[in-house]
């Protein structure tokens, strides 16, 4: 997943699709005992994640929303910090995508604000401060307004940097 990232972060359509398959492929395989630790740590839920980045740097903004719902899913209770970071590029996705959807990208990313203050990092903020900017264009919509408003509430009161 991380080469299909590399191929998509440099616009391969192609190459990228060739890559997830592999990455499939080599998944449904099963553990081997040459497997380093961490790898202990790679389920579903993560390689549903990575494919949907990989869609969302193709701009293919309905299937990365939908690959991350599935990571999130797919994680279940486990990985919070996972969870949170998935469910704001769903947020971002929804709001960016062709045609946009701002109570869907408003309703994930007030799920996004529920993993606070129990997820906490720098790279969760600054996804955080990626939904407030995709929602931005969309801050008319009623629920789109009221999140911008609880989330610049709550960075602003935990100190927690962007608002």
């Amino acid at each position: 997943m991380r080469e299909a990232r590399g191929w998509a972060l440099i616009g391969d359509a192609g190459a990228t699709d060739r890559a997830i398959v592999k990455a499939h492929h080599l998944y449904a395989k099963g553990p081997a005992e040459a497997d380093p630790n961490w790898l202990d740590f790679y389920a579903p839920g993560e390689l549903a994640g990575l494919e949907a980045l990989a869609r969302a740097d193709l701009g293919q903004h309905e299937r990365a929303a939908a690959g991350a719902e599935q990571a999130v899913l797919l994680h279940g209770g486990a990985f919070a910090r996972n969870s949170a970071l998935y469910t704001a590029d769903v947020a971002v996705q929804h709001a960016v995508r062709d045609r946009p959807e701002p109570e869907a990208a408003a309703d994930a990313a007030g799920r996004v604000l529920a993993y606070l203050p129990e997820v906490r990092s720098g790279r969760l903020l600054q996804s955080l401060h990626d939904v407030s900017g995709a929602l931005q264009r969309h801050s008319r919509v009623p629920a789109v307004a009221d999140w911008i408003e609880e989330y610049r509430t709550i960075t602003t009161a935990n100190g927690g940097g962007r608002a």
